[in-house]
């Protein structure tokens, strides 16, 4: 998942969970759910963080790419 970095203001209306999540998929350029996971501290369970992902993507900060099996 992927986009433009939104500005300072946007941000500052995310969650703490949102901003962290948006902090580690610009700073790699990109990322999938599991990198995420990973890479996040505190980590909740890969289904909170693939949750709150798909939030990200439905308020239009991500875009969401499927790659692999279809």
């Amino acid at each position: 998942m992927s986009r433009k970095k939104p500005s300072q203001e946007v941000m500052g209306r995310l969650s703490r969970r949102e901003r962290q999540i948006m902090e580690i998929v610009y700073g790699r350029g990109g990322a999938t759910s599991q990198e995420v996971h990973q890479n996040m501290a505190n980590a909740p369970s890969y289904s909170a963080v693939r949750a709150q992902m798909r939030v990200l993507v439905e308020k239009g900060f991500l875009k969401h790419q499927r790659i692999g099996l279809k």
